[in-house]
């Protein structure tokens, strides 16, 4: 069992190196995880961050984005407008997100016959939004995902996930519209 695991955290990796790129910015965190009882391993994950400019004031974008959370999915875990980072935070155990299948959005690995293991996890995501003054009249917002993976049945720390790019997008296409971009 504990060499599966260790396998699915690999294939994780190995996607992740593939995610970064063309789309965005990448931020590299590091993340300690316990494999087993009193077995720590440190991965390296590669987060895409996606921004997009829109030609409007900061304070529009942040109503926009204050008025976007049934829209991503997610609910809003924080916001800090002064600062303007808004954080949605979603705990789940059901396969979907957003309409979708949470593989949509995130990739934690394959089963053994190559099946994406995310829609049998508990998954917990973080999506973060920034808000960068870029002129009076124009506002860039920086998103990113991440993405934990709990396999119901195995004791230890959840298992980083990669994000497709795919929620980030939607919800910069979100914004879009709700400001008439």
């Amino acid at each position: 069992m504990r060499t599966l695991l260790v396998l699915a955290l690999l294939s994780s990796l190995s996607c992740a190196v593939q995610q970064t790129g063309a789309d965005g910015e990448a931020s590299i965190d590091p993340v300690r995880t316990v494999v087993t009882p009193g077995e720590t391993m440190d991965v390296t994950r590669h987060t895409t961050i996606h921004a997009q400019e829109f030609a409007v004031s900061r304070e529009r974008v942040w109503g926009a984005l204050m008025g976007a959370e049934a829209d991503f999915g997610m609910p809003l875990q924080s916001a800090d407008p002064v600062a303007g980072l808004a954080i949605y935070y979603l705990q789940t155990a059901t396969p979907r997100i957003a309409g979708r299948h949470a593989s949509s959005w995130l990739d934690c690995g394959r089963a053994p016959g190559g099946a994406p293991r995310v829609n049998t996890y508990h998954l917990t995501l973080r999506l973060s939004a920034t808000l960068e003054p870029v002129a009076e009249s124009a506002t860039r917002v920086r998103l990113s995902l991440l993405g934990y993976a709990r396999d119901r049945g195995i004791v230890g720390d959840p298992l980083p996930c990669t994000s497709t790019g795919q929620l980030e997008k939607r919800a910069l296409a979100v914004l879009a519209a709700r400001l008439g971009s």
